[in-house]
């Protein structure tokens, strides 16, 4: 596929893992509009997997003004995931006053030379250039928040209590999901993922796959098997993007 003068050539696996009895992760990939979305959901059977499912089945069906700039397009996003989010509170509500039904997500959409990426929790994006690899998000933790708001060190963070504990998802108020745009080069390659991957690959064995495994197809196998080796406790979500 095609967006402008790059093409794109774009893998995407959704595992349930070697745990888990369900899946709670849904990804999304559509290269032909240039959009792709990785969503882990939370609240435990039946919650968890609606909550993500529901993100990317309503991204599918989106009709996205191509004619829109990069950041029309995120606000486009923005509104249908702030829709979602009430549609999520509500579907808690009528089932208890302590029900989850939430969802990470993290989206990325394409347009020329140029992408934007939307996210609210721990699912992230990388981006491989000329052999660095570069988380593009930042993770919705309580540990981040201190980093951010409190100038925490990184390792002071990673001690405090519930230091992996969301901040922010989908089905969860407020919601303010974070967004960025960023330029897209021939040669550069994108992973979005749950933290099912992250979680087990580090990032030096995330860039290795990466760039030896030259189609998007491949490098998304060699990442997930690598970590359904490790044991694979959680969901495991991948999408790799190549753009020429």
């Amino acid at each position: 596929m095609t967006v402008a003068s790059l093409s794109i050539d774009s893998f995407e696996i959704c595992h349930r893992g070697l745990v888990r009895e369900v899946n709670e992760d849904s990804a999304l990939a559509l290269p032909e509009q240039g959009l792709w979305a990785v969503a882990d959901g939370m609240g435990g059977h039946s919650r968890g997997d609606y909550a993500s499912q529901l993100i990317t089945r309503s991204l599918s069906d989106m009709t996205i003004a191509r004619g829109n700039s990069i950041d029309g397009q995120l606000n486009q996003l923005e509104q249908l995931l702030q829709h979602l989010n009430t549609r999520m509170l509500k579907a808690a509500q009528e089932i208890s006053e302590t029900a989850i039904v939430g969802s990470t997500v993290v989206v990325m959409i394409a347009k020329e030379y140029t992408a934007g990426l939307l996210w609210a929790g721990d699912s992230r994006a990388y981006r491989l250039r000329t052999g660095m690899l570069e988380q593009l998000t930042i993770d919705h933790t309580v540990a981040n928040e201190l980093i951010r708001q409190q100038g925490w060190s990184a390792d002071q963070a990673a001690q405090a209590q519930d230091a992996e504990t969301l901040t922010m998802a989908a089905g969860a108020s407020p919601f303010s999901p974070e967004r960025s745009i960023i330029d897209i080069a021939p040669g550069d390659r994108f992973c979005l993922c749950s933290d099912g991957l992250n979680k087990l690959v580090s990032d030096q064995e995330m860039a290795e796959i990466m760039t030896e495994q030259s189609g998007a197809r491949a490098a998304t196998e060699h990442l997930v098997q690598l970590a359904l080796d490790r044991g694979a406790i959680d969901n495991i979500s991948t999408i790799v993007i190549n753009f020429s």
